[in-house]
C-alpha cells in the first residue's frame, strides 16, 4: 500500500503550471485542499516523530 502523502503527490503535479491554468475554479479549490492536507500530514508526522523520540528519552 502506498503511503498516502505519495498518493497525494500524483494529483499535484506542480512541475506543470500550464495543465493548472486551464483547470476550472473548482478544480483549483480541490488542488489547494489536497495541498493544505499534505501540509497538516506533514505537521502531524513531525509531532508524531519529536513525541516518539521524547518518549525513547
Amino acid at each position: 500500500m502506498k503511503d498516502i502523502l505519495e498518493v497525494l503527490e500524483d494529483y499535484i503535479p506542480e512541475a506543470n503550471p500550464r495543465k493548472w491554468a486551464k483547470l476550472s475554479s473548482e478544480i483549483e479549490y480541490r488542488r489547494l485542499t489536497l495541498l493544505l492536507l499534505r501540509e497538516i500530514l506533514c505537521e502531524l508526522r513531525k509531532l508524531n516523530k519529536s513525541k516518539d523520540s521524547e518518549g525513547k528519552i
